[in-house]
C-alpha cells in the first residue's frame, strides 16, 4: 500500500496463532482518497466468542469509515470513538440473539491517519505505539492494574510485563459495564514516523526497542512479518496469537487543527450527550436562521 491523493505512506498486517488452538485477533485497513484507517481487536480467550467479536469490531469500523460521505473525516476522534461504542453495543445484541446467549468480548484499538495527523482511541491491553527514530515517542494506557502499578512505579516495565496478573483486563468490549473510551491527542506525523498497532502477543513478548528496529526494515512487510515471528519463536508453545498492523508516513509533517489539543476518555453517557448538544445547538441555529428570513423588515 501506498500513496494515495498526496499522502504518502506505506501499511501492512500480519497476524500469527502462536502457541494457541484458535487465533481470535482480527485486523483491518481500510483506504479511501484523503485518509487510512487501521483495526486490531484480539478476542478473549476466556469468553465464547471471542473470534467472532474481534471480527465483528473490524466490521463495524470499515463499515463506519466507507459510510464517511465527505472526503475526510470531520472530527476524526470522535468518529474512533463512536466506532467502538457501536461496535459494543453490537456485540451486546449479536451475543443476546444467540442460542444459547453469549458476550462475546475483544479489545480494541483504532488508528486514523488524514492530513498528516494520527488519531487513535482503544479499550483494553492491545496497543498503539508511535515510533521515531527507534524510539517510542507515545504509547497507549493498558486497561490493567498492573499498568496502574506501573505509572505510579510500583513495578517497572519488566516487572510488568512478567506479572501474573498482566493480563487481566478492566474493560472491553462487549462485557456487562460500558467502557470508556481512551482518546490519544491529535498528533502530527513527521517523515519517517511509525505506528504500530498490536496485541499482547507481540509486546509481552519483545522490547520497544526491538519492535522499533525490526520495523527499520527497508520493506516493512518484510520487517513486520519478522517481528511477528521472533515474538512466536520467543514464547514458542506459551504464545498467545500475535498480531500486528504497522504504518510509516513518508510524507511531509502534518499540521494539527486542534480538534483533539490532548488525551482523554470518553464514557457513553458523555460521549451520547455530547452529540445530542451538538444536534440541539445546530437545530436553534437553524431555527434562529429561519426566524431571520421571515421577520418583517423594518
Amino acid at each position: 500500500m501506498g500513496e494515495r491523493a498526496g499522502m504518502r505512506y506505506v501499511c501492512t498486517q500480519g497476524s500469527r496463532q502462536g502457541g494457541r488452538a484458535y487465533n481470535e485477533d482480527r485486523v483491518a485497513i481500510a483506504e479511501r482518497d484523503a485518509a487510512v484507517l487501521m483495526v486490531l481487536g484480539d478476542g478473549l480467550g476466556g469468553h465464547k466468542g471471542g473470534a467472532l467479536a474481534s471480527a465483528t469490531l473490524c466490521e463495524v469500523a470499515v463499515r463506519a469509515f466507507r459510510a464517511v460521505r465527505s472526503a475526510r473525516v470531520q472530527d476524526p476522534s470522535n468518529f474512533l470513538a463512536f466506532v467502538l461504542f457501536q461496535a459494543h453495543q453490537t456485540l451486546k445484541g449479536l451475543g443476546r440473539r444467540l442460542d444459547p446467549p453469549i458476550e462475546p468480548r475483544t479489545t480494541a484499538v483504532l488508528a486514523l491517519v488524514q492530513d498528516g495527523c494520527a488519531y487513535w482511541a482503544h479499550v483494553g491491553d492491545s496497543r498503539l505505539y508511535h515510533l521515531r527514530n527507534d524510539a517510542t515517542i507515545n504509547r497507549t494506557h493498558d486497561d490493567t492494574m498492573i499498568e496502574t502499578f506501573r505509572e505510579r512505579g510500583i513495578l517497572d516495565e519488566e516487572e510488568s510485563r512478567a506479572h501474573p496478573e498482566k493480563s487481566r483486563l478492566l474493560a472491553c468490549l462487549g462485557g456487562c459495564e460500558e467502557p470508556t473510551i481512551h482518546l490519544g491527542a491529535e498528533t502530527a506525523l513527521h517523515p519517517g514516523d511509525m505506528l504500530l498497532l498490536c496485541s499482547d502477543g507481540v509486546w509481552e513478548a519483545m522490547s520497544d526497542r526491538e519492535m522499533a528496529r525490526a520495523l527499520g526494515h527497508p520493506v516493512l512487510e518484510n520487517g513486520l512479518a519478522d517481528l511477528l515471528l521472533a515474538a512466536e519463536n520467543r514464547r514458542q508453545k506459551a504464545a498467545d496469537n500475535i498480531s500486528a498492523v504497522a504504518l510509516r508516513w513518508q510524507d511531509r509533517t502534518g499540521r494539527p487543527a486542534g480538534l483533539t489539543p490532548q488525551a482523554r476518555q470518553l464514557t457513553a453517557r458523555a460521549f451520547w450527550e455530547q452529540g445530542r448538544r451538538l444536534i440541539v445547538g445546530r437545530k436553534l441555529e437553524e431555527m434562529r436562521g429561519a426566524a431571520k428570513k421571515t421577520s418583517p423588515k423594518d
